[in-house]
């Protein structure tokens, strides 16, 4: 399975999505169904491109190209078949001025694999738009997503728009390179946790539904 997991990744870096799809067919042909394929190898894959991108061993726009195949790819390996509605609603989106959504098309699919009530909205999002989605929706968990520093600094908007709205029972989470990297960024920046994946943001949340909303959200 690593050498699966490290050729998809060399395929997302050299922006081969013929190679890409190949090796999750070859995957398919061992034996592994869309669940296996996408916990097993793609999300590790994207976790890789991930890691590479916050520790400068690629550059943006390296890892721009390369999110552009992962995003290719996503629909040969999204589970399909959901568990039962959880409950749970969860809102997510990347920041304003984020255009990369390898995390959040990661992020989407496992919480929404796993049952839970996923309101995505994309990339570029402005936190006005969250809080509006918030308001909409009832919903008391964001995950906010930004993979360059500077979006991710900027996540401080959200946080100080919810405290001045008196909306700080909602719980927000981040995701991304520069949080992964460095999970002090995430306590700067208002934030309550980190999700680095797609294992990660299931077991967040189901802490956060615990612990902070008493089992129900």
């Amino acid at each position: 399975m690593t050498d699966a997991v490290e050729s998809l990744y060399r395929s997302f870096v050299d922006q081969d999505p013929a190679e890409a799809i190949a090796v999750v067919e070859r995957a398919r042909a061992g034996g592994l169904d869309r669940e296996q394929l996408f916990a097993e190898v793609f999300v590790p894959a994207t976790a890789m491109l991930g890691s590479a991108w916050a520790e400068s061993r690629i550059d943006e726009m390296a890892f721009t190209q390369a999110a552009v195949v992962a995003e290719q790819v996503l629909s040969f390996v999204t589970p399909q078949a959901a568990a039962s509605d959880t409950g749970v609603t969860v809102v997510v989106a990347c920041i304003e001025g984020e255009l990369h959504a390898v995390t959040r098309n990661v992020v989407v699919a496992a919480l929404k694999e796993a049952g839970h009530r996923v309101i995505d909205l994309g990339v570029d999002v402005g936190p006005g738009t969250m809080l509006e989605k918030l308001e909409e929706t009832s919903a008391s968990i964001l995950i906010v997503v930004a993979e360059q520093m500077s979006t991710a600094q900027a996540v401080r908007r959200v946080t100080d728009l919810l405290d001045g709205v008196g909306r700080r029972d909602v719980v927000v989470l981040v995701g991304g390179g520069p949080f992964a990297a460095d999970s002090g960024l995430a306590r700067s920046v208002g934030a309550n946790g980190v999700v680095r994946g797609a294992e990660s943001a299931l077991n967040v949340v189901a802490t956060v539904v615990r612990d902070r909303l008493g089992g129900e959200e």
